[in-house]
């Protein structure tokens, strides 16, 4: 990512200070608690749109969101983040901390102070974080210190009710990103079949196609490290659940247990998918 020399100082500098200097994060969290949370909700798809695609932007302003926690690390396939939406949009928020999902379980509605905090991108993903280094010449992201959780973030509620939203192969776009989306009528590619998840041995990641019987392909990533890198995935067809992602231009979900796979029904493979293939073919004469 390539930014002017004054924006990337200022902005090493800043990082410098919140995580080198005690008396910085100190005043940090002074900061934050002499502005107490309020009522006044930014949506997170008008909180979203205050970043530029391949941008860094520091929140100087005030602003808040709220919104419900869909998913979090209990499965280890989400890494030092967790995903929450409101009616208009999601978005992941870094957090440097472990085992998150017991302070901010599924289902949890929590409100965000955002202020001091940063907008970016990481392959177009867009993500909340504490602080951001490009000293290296690469963008680094840091997420908010478990000490300051309580500083930015207040829980409301707890086991809130979470409906995915049902989505099309041809609806899948940016405007999802960080959302719980359910996708209907769709299995994985029979090679993909055939390994598991992810390489739980060597903790490496993969992706797996997941095909609608209607035409199109999203790609369900898993962590090397996630609980259940090591199983294979089902043969059948039916439902998938999980968070909408992407990596630049490639569309993916992200899987939060293998208790949202539903995929139990007649593989479409074949049928319906070679009706929509050219008939290249002689014409047999009845």
């Amino acid at each position: 990512m390539k930014m002017n020399s004054f924006f990337s100082a200022s902005i090493f500098l800043f990082v410098a200070c919140m995580l080198l200097n005690t008396a910085c994060a100190k005043q940090m969290a002074s900061a934050a608690s002499e502005t107490p949370f309020s009522d006044s909700i930014t949506s997170i798809k008008s909180f979203r749109k205050l970043h530029n695609m391949g941008m860094v932007e520091l929140i100087a302003r005030t602003f808040i969101i709220e919104g419900t926690v869909v998913a979090n690390d209990e499965h280890d396939n989400i890494y030092k983040s967790i995903y929450i939406q409101d009616k208009t949009g999601g978005i992941v928020v870094q957090l440097d901390g472990l085992s998150l999902y017991q302070t901010f379980p599924i289902g949890a509605l929590v409100r965000i102070y955002t202020q001091n905090l940063f907008l970016s991108d990481y392959r177009r993903m867009v993500q909340l974080v504490a602080s951001v280094d490009t000293s290296s010449g690469s963008l680094l992201t840091t997420g908010i210190p478990a000490p300051l959780f309580s500083k930015f973030i207040q829980i409301i509620s707890d086991n809130n009710a979470i409906t995915p939203m049902q989505v099309s192969y041809k609806n899948l776009g940016d405007s999802l990103q960080g959302r719980l989306i359910q996708l209907s009528d769709v299995e994985f590619s029979a090679a993909d079949t055939a390994f598991t998840y992810a390489d739980k041995k060597n903790k490496i990641g993969a992706s797996k196609s997941l095909k609608f019987c209607s035409g199109g392909t999203i790609y369900l990533r898993t962590s090397g490290y996630a609980d259940f890198a090591g199983l294979k995935p089902p043969k059948g067809n039916g439902v998938v659940i999980g968070i909408y992602s992407v990596f630049n231009s490639e569309k993916q979900i992200l899987l939060r247990d293998t208790s949202d796979i539903l995929l139990t029904g007649k593989r479409c493979t074949g049928a319906a998918w070679l009706q929509n293939l050219p008939q290249t073919g002689p014409k047999i004469p009845n």
